[in-house]
């Protein structure tokens, strides 16, 4: 990762998120306003922004699927999401925020908050080819971030990605190769995007349902996804405070 400027401040930082329903509380708690002027006008992402302390906040969500009405969630518009952010607004740091699945034997409750460690990974792409095995499961690197883990008391650990909410054996075999911790759908994309352009990226994701108990995904995730919005929401304003004058360096 390039170390350029790591000594400076965090002047501009950029939240990417799927969905509407997590990020309006942080929108509504930092008093973001909507830019017209900022994004494609023809792509359904939509931007945010406000000054906050020392920093230049961006919060862009992945906009709605008109065909059906429906959140535009996944890798596909979360890299898209990422592309536009990088060129148009040349942050310092990127933070892909939202919910994930969680595992129980990791120490995941509903609620939990976990930030990245060490990489990002895709966990449903089998390509069992030479070389092609490697690249598609991705292993983009992540913003060291230990220190602010311990400072505001976040768990850390590998973040996976993957184009399903539900629970498939084969996929949670990679996960456990990876040791990963959460399971959601766009950081990945978001994070191949950040190294192409040497931008920093972690993630902080909120643990929605447990995938090592007898449930179904989707149910957990429509029952506990407010909860876990307003436990990210917490977590998200803690941490751009924390990040008020800070640099890169602070971080690890």
């Amino acid at each position: 990762m390039d170390t350029t400027g790591l000594g400076s401040p965090i002047n501009n930082l950029i939240i990417l998120m799927a969905m509407r329903d997590e990020a309006q509380p942080i929108i509504d708690t930092l008093n973001l306003q909507e830019r017209f002027d900022i994004l494609n006008p023809e792509l359904p992402m939509r931007c945010f922004q406000n000054r906050t302390g020392s920093i230049n906040l961006s919060l862009i969500i992945s906009g709605i699927d008109d065909r059906h009405d429906v959140d535009n969630i996944g890798s596909e518009a979360a890299t898209l999401m990422a592309y536009e952010a990088v060129t148009r607004l040349s942050p310092d740091l990127i933070i892909s925020a939202g919910t994930a699945g969680g595992f129980a034997s990791r120490g995941a409750k509903i609620g939990t908050i976990y930030v990245s460690e060490e990489h990002f990974v895709y966990h449903d792409r089998h390509v069992p080819l030479p070389g092609f095995d490697q690249s598609s499961v991705g292993r983009y690197p992540a913003l060291k971030t230990s220190r602010l883990a311990k400072n505001l008391h976040l768990k850390s650990g590998v973040i996976s990605t993957g184009s399903s909410l539900q629970k498939c054996d084969k996929d949670i075999i990679v996960i456990d190769q990876h040791d990963a911790v959460a399971k959601e759908m766009e950081a990945a994309g978001i994070a191949w995007v950040a190294m192409l352009f040497k931008t920093p990226i972690m993630a902080i994701k909120s643990i929605t349902n447990l995938l090592d108990q007898d449930n179904h995904s989707e149910h957990e995730f429509s029952k506990n996804l407010i909860f876990a919005s307003q436990c990210l929401h917490d977590k998200m304003i803690e941490l751009v405070d924390y990040l008020q004058n800070k640099t890169i360096e602070d971080l690890a």
